[in-house]
């Protein structure tokens, strides 16, 4: 399926980002099969017989970072032109540069018949422009960087806390006085229920990327305007439904299977901890929600964008006074469009960078589809098959947990017809036939009761 039009990637202009590379190349690239290796890859393959040490791999990765000044010097500036060109042109930098070049043409006309010289006095007060545009612009900038930066730690935030709180239930034990020590006394599927866990943050995370990056719903035209208003209404249901799943149906669920580790043993000190990483993930989500629905102020966005385009044509009689003075038309439309250029490029990033979610990543967007669908998933899926290491690798999503006879015997097959009701109540019973603390008493049961 083309990933334009999938649902796994909403972002339908994300192709046009599609070059950047993030840690998701290094874990494309740690996959990679032997067939599809190239160059030194597979010369360093071949000659550590498939186990290349991270050593070499970092080595490689130093030696070969461009370090020639002239290089440098050279790709910097290209590609800063290239970004200039290909992100930061917009229909309102062609429309300003029209009737700036228009108006300066006009009035070198004018001037250049001005025999008596009365209409050449002087031009228009810089300051003006910079009260007017650059000032609002400058502080809308600084406005959407601090967002972005918030956004960015509570990315941090969401992915540490998911992560820690999976571990929490896979790996935290306990010691009760008198009684069975710990996880080995407990009869449980804990492969079932890491599993179980790890489903539901997985969930979360894919829920949560395709709510940052839907189409927004606060700008101007969804304030002002009756089809900007029914464009919102649009997107708003499917935003509601998507925050419903991952917060409050999916963070219901985690609480349940908090619960049932506690009564299979764990002290209520740790269960509390338990409790404070989901309300910290809780936390996260709701400060990502408030990012993604309130923007920067739209005074100042609207103030902006009408003396963006309105302005600088103003400005045309003192380019065309300068054309005059030096006779040459030409340097005077290269003001005007290079002013033109200048204050439309900064409004198109201020434009671009108001929702960082779905802005490129090119122009300092966050790359939500890494963040959680590559580098959440893989680092949830690689410290559960590490954890549990001697069950089959873990590879369906939806995978739910087994208890009792549900289980299916052969380790290679799973009942998928068995779901963990939200109200259950689990007790815990040892295996009759199976030593405590062996593989295979792992795969014990939960019983549950109603």
């Amino acid at each position: 399926m083309n990933a334009r039009n999938s649902i796994i990637d909403p972002m339908k202009r994300q192709y046009r980002d599609d070059k950047v590379v993030g840690l998701s190349e290094g874990v494309k690239r740690s996959t990679i099969s032997p067939d599809m290796m190239e160059g030194s890859l597979k010369v360093r393959y071949d000659k550590y017989d498939g186990k290349i040490p991270l050593e070499v791999e970092e080595m490689e990765a130093r030696e070969k970072t461009e370090t020639r000044p002239l290089v440098l010097f050279i790709v910097g500036y290209w590609t800063a032109l290239k970004i200039f060109l290909y992100y930061l042109i917009s229909m309102s930098s062609v429309l300003t540069i029209t009737l700036s070049v228009g108006l300066t043409v006009y009035w070198y006309g004018i001037f250049k018949e001005d025999t008596s010289n009365k209409l050449s006095t002087g031009g228009m007060d810089w300051v003006l422009l910079g009260f007017a545009v650059v000032t609002p612009l400058s502080l809308t900038i600084g406005i959407a960087f601090r967002r972005r930066e918030r956004a960015l730690i509570e990315v941090a935030k969401f992915r540490s806390f998911a992560f820690q709180l999976f571990l929490a239930h896979s790996l935290w034990d306990w010691d009760v006085p008198d009684k069975i020590e710990g996880r080995a006394g407990a009869n449980v599927d804990w492969v079932g229920h890491a599993d179980e866990v790890l489903s539901e943050l997985v969930a979360i995370g894919d829920e949560l990327f395709r709510f940052l990056t839907l189409p927004s719903t606060s700008r101007s035209r969804h304030r002002v305007t009756k089809s900007g208003r029914r464009e919102a209404a649009r997107t708003a249901e499917v935003a509601y439904r998507l925050y419903d799943s991952f917060y409050t149906k999916r963070m219901v669920r985690l609480s349940v299977l908090s619960e049932n580790i506690k009564r299979a043993g764990l002290p209520s000190g740790e269960v509390s901890r338990i409790r404070q990483y989901e309300r910290f993930i809780g936390e996260a989500i709701e400060n990502l929600r408030l990012i993604k629905s309130y923007r920067t102020p739209q005074t100042l966005r609207s103030f902006a964008r009408l003396f963006t385009t309105i302005l600088p044509p103003f400005f045309a009689p003192t380019y065309a006074q300068i054309s005059v003075s030096i006779n040459s038309l030409a340097i005077g439309i290269t003001f005007a469009v290079v002013t033109a250029l200048c204050l439309n490029a900064l409004l198109e990033g201020v434009e671009i960078l108001e929702d960082p979610f779905t802005a490129f990543v090119t122009l300092d967007g966050i790359d939500v589809r890494e963040e959680f669908k590559v580098l959440h998933w893989q680092q949830l899926v690689n410290a559960r098959n590490d954890i549990f290491n001697d069950v089959m690798p873990y590879r369906d999503p939806h995978r739910k947990p087994f208890y009792g006879s549900d289980r299916a015997n052969d380790q290679g097959q799973m009942n998928t017809n068995v779901v963990i009701e939200p109200t259950a109540i689990l007790t815990v019973e040892p295996h009759p036939d199976l030593p405590l603390g062996s593989s295979e008493s792992t795969r014990g049961s939960f019983k549950r009761r109603t």
